[in-house]
């Protein structure tokens, strides 16, 4: 069995970014489980309130496998907040899934875990500036790199969530899902 992959929630976060994968997780019956790192309602870039399943601080460290960050403005305080950080590098310590996608690679920047890596990024100046000091940075619209899987923007959300499945094991699935979705890429 696969251990829970959280996806994390901030104040402006993209809300394709966010619910692409978590849709693509979900249908293959991966246990994808949302985690805000505030209140339960969050209020995403477009001002569309979603609930999280769970509190970041109720999270149970033990039981997650893999963690996704969505991109928006909410990567600056997911980026900002010790806890995620924290829990960005014990996952890449265990060798679990690491996926952040647009703005979001600022956090595993700060978390430090992108050294000498490719990823892609969404590419504003800032966010491209801070993670090329310590990565490369492709341009692709998802790169991956070990356990680290990195999407351009919210274009490559679609992409992005298939390639987190693909990564954990689910390939010959996320083929019929293309298909059943009429995914076409």
């Amino acid at each position: 069995m696969i251990d829970t992959i959280l996806v994390l929630m901030a104040p402006g976060f993209e809300e394709i970014e966010f619910c692409a994968p978590v849709d693509i997780l979900r249908r293959l019956h991966i246990p994808a489980v949302t985690a805000s790192i505030g209140e339960r309602e969050v209020k995403s870039a477009r001002g569309i309130s979603m609930r999280a399943d769970i509190l970041l601080e109720d999270v149970d460290a033990s039981e997650i496998g893999g963690i996704i960050l969505p991109g928006g403005a909410g990567a600056w305080a997911l980026r900002d907040t010790p806890a995620v950080l924290r829990l960005i590098r014990m996952v890449q310590e265990k060798g679990g899934l690491v996926a952040a996608i647009c703005a979001a690679p600022i956090a595993l920047r700060a978390a430090g875990i992108l050294d000498g890596k490719r990823v892609t990024a969404y590419p504003a100046e800032e966010v491209i500036a801070a993670v090329s000091e310590v990565a490369t940075v492709t341009h692709a619209l998802v790169e991956r790199d070990g356990n680290i899987i990195t999407g351009r923007g919210p274009g490559a959300a679609f992409e992005f969530g298939f390639a987190i499945a693909s990564y954990l094991g689910f390939g010959k699935q996320v083929e019929t899902l293309r298909q059943e979705m009429v995914y076409e890429a």
